[in-house]
């Protein structure tokens, strides 16, 4: 039996045990991902690893829950939370920043960037629709930001201000970013972006094979698991997560089953 079901984003009990700090985020995954393959594997005396590990993300638009995209920061955006002021690097990666970002008020914030960062981002489908859903706000300068948004005048144009000296390479950010591309300029976008969890990554421990383990290194016969169903390469948290890292075990490790299957009992 090869266990392929995902892991369990879509169980709230589940990923408030493991993953409390994503735990309030929007589930953005497969509805299926109930953590079958965790109950019947952990029934069947199968060990687990690294279960709190995850795929967030912190540019999902709150309003067409469509993905913004992280090349938005890549390319010298940034992210302001309801008090008007930037609260970290937003460079470390768009998986962990959504715990990160979750902690503000109201777990929410402003994604900023402008007409060269809209640009460059129009080739990615997910950035596409978040534009024709309507969910941008365009400004002419750092107050209409603030009216657009909502936010506090005097802290938008301070940040608006601060971050486009850093671009220049003028003084040190204070949360470590060291990356803004360019400065922006106006006109200035900016979308209402929510924390999401995508999928889980822990799960059971399997060898090379995909066989799944019993703690004492030993496998259960004829079990197998891929995917999130399987611990794979995740570490922990969410910055056990890399890009790519979901589907890689979800096709190597059924490949790599199929290949023992094959060995050790012939073709079927």
């Amino acid at each position: 039996m090869l266990l392929a079901t995902n892991g369990y984003g879509a169980d709230p009990g589940l990923v408030a045990r493991h993953c409390p700090e994503i735990a309030d985020a929007v589930y953005h995954g497969s509805e299926t991902s109930r953590g079958d393959a965790l109950r019947i594997g952990s029934a069947l005396g199968a060990d687990t690893a690294f279960l709190d590990s995850y795929q967030g993300h912190a540019a999902l638009a709150q309003k067409s829950a469509t993905l913004v995209g992280w090349a938005t920061v890549m390319h010298g955006g940034y992210m302001l939370d309801l008090t008007g002021r930037r609260f970290g690097d937003e460079t470390t990666g768009y998986s962990e920043y959504a715990a990160v970002l979750a902690t503000r008020p109201d777990a929410t914030g402003w994604l900023v960037f402008d007409r060269r960062v809209h640009d460059a981002c129009l080739p990615f489908t997910d950035f596409r629709q978040t534009v024709e859903s309507g969910g941008l706000v365009w400004a002419d300068d750092a107050e209409g930001l603030a009216t657009a948004t909502g936010l506090p005048a005097t802290e938008v144009a301070a940040e608006v201000a601060a971050t486009a000296a850093l671009a220049r390479g003028a003084g040190t950010d204070r949360f470590g970013r060291t990356d803004f591309e360019a400065p922006l300029e106006p006109p200035y976008a900016a979308v209402r972006v929510v924390p999401a969890l995508f999928h889980t990554q822990g799960g059971l421990v399997v060898d090379g094979s995909a066989r799944v383990l019993r703690p004492d290194g030993n496998p259960i016969p004829g079990l197998y698991a891929s995917g999130g169903a399987a611990a794979g390469i995740s570490g922990h948290g969410a910055s056990g997560y890399l890009a790519g890292n979901g589907l890689l075990p979800a096709l190597g490790l059924a490949f790599l089953a199929a290949d023992h299957v094959v060995s050790t009992e012939g073709p079927r």
